[in-house]
């Protein structure tokens, strides 16, 4: 009796219908598989003497290359059978391509040049003496079919393997094309050596990080058609020991084709977990946890049947799936994507099934990287399409394999207990879950049971962390001291909680008992239910109010838990979750009813409480504590004109998350980007003023009339807007000097102003036009100059509001109009290129804004009535000019003492209440401020451009910071 190393495939076979169909597309796409010879190498000639050059001819142009042809549907199908088959497609859709894990493929070598695994082949270990020149990675060409089809990136036709990520360690257990060498009688001896290489194969791959092992082989015996290789459970014991510590210590996954011999059981090395041992020795069943059996399906006829040549499942059903075992491959000697055409081969054999399961386990645990070897296996096995008999049976044991719901997490607890422990991520199980076992969560992480349906039976324990799930079958659940379960939905068995039990949107149902432990807690928004079948044994814990699904007014009393069997115990204690503004509760009990009835806090007293006390904020909890009345008034009488959006944009701003959130809320629906606005309207007159002043400081150049332009708004020039506003604008002017030496003229212009970034949420744009009428008198360096201007601006001004965790916009459009008057006397100083103005001043400004009304907003968008605003300020600055080397600094100071103001805070409500308060922003300017600027000019070549550089700062109690800036201006 002879036995021999073998593959698991088929040979090669050139189809009839691949051929011909590949042939109808221009040239052949499928060669003889005879090897073309390899050409004679030609000698080097000697070098000749270099010719005459000859003229260069014209050249020739490119041809339009001919496009590939598209495949008949019938063969594509037949190229992506291995994708398809398996329903790979969603999971690469998701993402997974099995990038970071390296597969092991013990085989006969791997070419590492192949064109689908460029870049792939990490490893190339040998671990057989034997040595081919011509084939020196691969002696057979079946690891290399192997390898692409678990990891091969896509070429041309061939759409790519299972994991195109992942990388393979090659290990070359095969010495020749066919491992013709006949290994003599069964003995032990012939065993123990193999045993021992792959031994050290493990080793190696531990050694490299490779966790998932694809074996497309195995022992054939010559006589029985290996049926039996070896009978010694001596021999066993040696085979174990060779993958124990790659399965057990290593978390390792083996993946073994079933045999090519359609026999009723795999091979004997593929069902090694099966087979006995001797008493005391390594035990075979330790190593299913790691270990899979992979039979071929018919996948190009009759793809829900065994193919012909497949071995069953047989005694390892409970370890076994199928995947399809005919596919079409490109050559393994092709190296270059330019000579694919004529090289796809199509191939049959369990050794093709094999490596479509390695592949998805890489896709799994790249989904899953928290997952043990076990559940790996069982989520590759649990989410198999059925076949053949109801549930698993001898044929195909568990199923098709079907990535896209492997890659979703497990599908059947039917070994035993799932035990996962993971920290500090969001991990989510999208199946349906089934069987026999239960589930025990570990770490601090969060595992979601997104399956709408789980019927699993055993029990559940959160033993650490969170989990969340909205059914749970007639599992029996624990809830551990520190542990959260969030649940909605429904749960068929009793629910122990000893540390959180937070019910989701629209409560939870517990078709058995409740016990809550002296330290559980039941986490729940008020409006939302525990609803259970059986008794509720409360034994103290907490109540926690974590907000409220709408709006809360006062003396509102809501049941949180209802027992139809009966309610014993109390709560020790109510506590508040995060939604800081909701109120005050109290604790009442019925004999099947546990209520909390909630008082709604004073929106100012609240804020004061949580520290926000500046008065913008402060400004606009008064402004929320009116509407809020306004709503409770309307909920108590059970009718009203308030929609229903601006109460539960209301109720949004109850539960903010955090002080902060609250504090952003107030602050967003204070409106204090309208009063920033109209400070800025402020900015752009006083701009307009300084900027005339600095022109006629100047000397005139002897001309009587002149026509002026200005830019204006670069910073360290006569005032940019504040920090959180840019400007920019022009003024352009006319004046002539009177007989008297005085000057007198017209100017107008334009400014336009916008939030820079998102300053206080809002965006938007405010376009003022004016006109200035200005008269100089001059006596030597002394002068006087009187200016009065007038003009309007059109404003958009969009806002965002925050209302807790939620946003809404509003949008608003209005206008307005403005007038002013000054006067300023000063001294003009000049020494060389050297200037140098103080002067003080008197200014006077009035500015009306139009009444308007913001859109949208849930109704917390607000309404402004009209307004005047006045302000009379006296003034005291200098302006400052050299000029060195080309180079022209400027610079100015200006202190601005307000004397008297009025009318700088209009009244203004929300949309849908009454609830009127003056609008109050931080930035609006104090009794004092003052302002410096510095700029320098530069000009550019002979051209008319300059490069612009400037700095400003504002100080005192009108400060808002820095501005800098760079412009470049091109004049004409």
């Amino acid at each position: 009796m002879k036995t021999m190393k073998t593959i698991f495939a088929a040979r090669a076979i050139l189809a009839s219908a691949l051929a011909a169909a590949l042939s109808a597309c221009g040239d052949p796409l499928v060669r003889s598989e005879t090897p073309t010879p390899t050409p004679t190498p030609t000698p080097t000639p000697t070098p000749t003497p270099t010719p005459t050059p000859t003229p260069t001819p014209t050249p020739t142009p490119t041809p339009t290359p001919t496009p590939t042809p598209a495949l008949d549907p019938v063969l594509a199908a037949k190229f992506r059978v291995h994708l398809d088959g398996t329903n790979t497609e969603p999971a690469h859709t998701l993402g997974f391509t099995g990038k970071g894990y390296m597969i092991g493929v013990v085989d006969s070598g791997v070419n590492r040049n192949h064109v689908t695994l460029h870049d792939k082949v990490i490893h190339n270990n040998v671990y057989v003496d034997y040595q081919d020149p011509a084939s020196p990675d691969d002696v057979s060409g079946h690891g290399t079919n192997v390898a692409q089809l678990i990891a091969g990136q896509p070429v041309e036709y061939w759409p790519g393997g299972i994991a195109p990520g992942a990388t393979i360690f090659s290990a070359r257990v095969f010495s020749s094309a066919a491992e013709s060498a006949e290994e003599g009688p069964i003995s032990g001896n012939v065993f123990e050596g193999e045993a021992a290489q792959l031994k050290r194969v493990n080793a190696d791959m531990i050694a490299a990080g490779v966790r998932i092992q694809n074996n497309s082989w195995g022992y054939e015996n010559q006589n029985t058609g290996d049926k039996q290789v070896w009978r010694s459970p001596i021999t066993t014991g040696l085979f174990v020991n060779a993958y124990r510590d790659f399965v057990l210590n290593n978390n390792g996954l083996v993946i073994f084709a079933s045999g090519n011999y359609s026999q009723l059981q795999p091979a004997q090395l593929s069902r090694l977990p099966s087979l006995p041992t001797v008493d005391g020795g390594a035990s075979p069943a330790d190593l299913q946890r790691g270990w899979l059996v992979v039979a071929a399906l018919d996948s190009f006829d009759h793809p829900d049947q065994l193919a012909s040549y497949s071995n069953h499942c047989g005694i390892a059903m409970h370890y076994c799936l199928a995947a399809p075992g005919d596919v079409v491959v490109i050559h393994n000697s092709v190296t270059n994507s330019s000579s694919v055409d004529d090289e796809y081969y199509q191939l049959q054999g369990t050794s093709f099934a094999a490596p479509l399961v390695s592949g998805a386990a890489a896709l799994v645990w790249e989904a899953f990287p928290y997952f043990s070897n076990d559940l790996v296996r069982q989520t590759l096995l649990g989410t198999a399409t059925d076949l053949g008999a109801p549930g698993v049976d001898e044929v195909f044991g568990y199923g098709a394999l079907n990535v896209a719901k492997a890659v979703l997490g497990p599908a059947k607890f039917d070994w035993d207990d799932v035990q996962v422990s993971f920290d500090d991520r969001r991990s989510i199980w999208g199946n349906d879950i089934t069987g026999s076992g239960g589930l025990i969560k570990r770490g601090t992480g969060t595992l979601v049971l997104g399956g709408s349906n789980n019927q699993y039976t055993g029990a559940t324990q959160v033993l650490g962390g969170t989990l969340q799930a909205s059914s749970l079958g007639v599992s029996a659940v624990s809830v551990a001291n520190a542990a959260t379960l969030i649940g909605s939905g429904r749960f068929g068995g009793a629910v122990s909680n000893a540390g959180t039990l937070e019910l989701g949107k629209d409560g939870l149902k517990v078709q058995g008992d409740y016990t809550q432990l002296e330290t559980g807690r039941l986490a729940l928004h008020v409006g939302d239910q525990l609803s259970v079948a059986g008794n509720a044994t409360l034994k103290g814990g907490e109540l926690q109010v974590l907000g409220k699904r709408d709006y809360v007014t006062f003396n509102t009393s809501y049941s949180v838990l209802q027992a139809d069997g009966s309610l014993t115990g109390t709560f020790s204690q109510l506590t508040w979750g995060p939604a800081v503004l909701l109120g005050e509760g109290r604790l009442t009990y019925g004999a099947n009813n546990a209520y909390v009835t909630l008082q709604r806090l004073n929106v100012s007293a609240a804020a004061q409480a949580l520290g926000i006390v500046d008065r913008v904020a402060q400004a606009s909890a008064q402004r929320v504590e009116q509407a809020f009345r306004a709503i409770d008034a309307q909920q108590a009488q059970g009718r009203g004109a308030l929609p229903t959006s601006f109460i539960g944009a209301a109720a949004a701003l109850q539960q903010s998350s955090s002080a902060a959130v609250a504090a952003g809320s107030l602050q967003s629906l204070s409106g204090q980007s309208h009063v920033a606005a109209a400070l800025v309207s402020l900015d752009a007159i006083d701009l307009g003023r300084r900027s005339l002043a600095t022109r006629l400081d100047a000397p005139r150049s002897g001309e009587r009339i002149v026509t002026w332009h200005q830019a204006l708004g670069g910073p360290g020039q006569n005032g940019a807007a504040s920090g959180t506003f840019s400007l920019s604008g022009w003024l352009v002017g006319h004046d002539a000097q009177l007989a008297s030496g005085d000057i007198v003229g017209v100017a107008f212009g334009q400014t336009d102003t916008s939030p820079s970034g998102s300053a206080f949420g809002s965006r938007g744009i405010d376009r003022q036009v004016q006109g200035r009428v200005y008269l100089q008198r001059t006596q030597g360096p002394l002068y006087v100059l009187g200016q009065l201007g007038f003009g309007s601006f059109q404003r958009r001004l969009d806002r965002q509001l925050q209302l807790g965790d939620w946003n809404d916009w509003t949008s608003s459009r209005y206008s307005g109009q403005f007038w002013s008057g000054s006067v300023e006397a000063g001294y003009h100083w000049h020494q060389g290129t050297l200037a140098l103005t103080p002067y003080l001043g008197l200014d006077q400004t009035q500015l009306r804004t139009d009444g308007f009304r913001e859109q949208s907003g849930s109704g917390f968008g607000l309404q402004v009535q009209s307004a005047q605003a006045t302000r009379s300020q006296l003034l005291a600055g200098v302006r400052t000019e050299w000029r060195w080397a080309g180079v022209q600094w400027r610079g100015y100071g200006e202190w601005q003492q307000t004397l008297r103001q009025s009318g700088l805070n209009p009244q203004a409500s929300f949309t849908a209440t009454s609830s009127w308060t003056p609008l109050v922003a931080s930035s609006w300017p104090g009794r004092s401020g003052g302002v410096l600027g510095l700029s320098m000019v530069l000009p550019v070549g002979v051209t008319a451009g300059l490069w612009t550089m400037g700095l400003e700062h504002y100080f005192g109690t009108r400060s808002r910071g820095e501005s800098l800036g760079l412009r470049y201006q091109l004049g004409f």
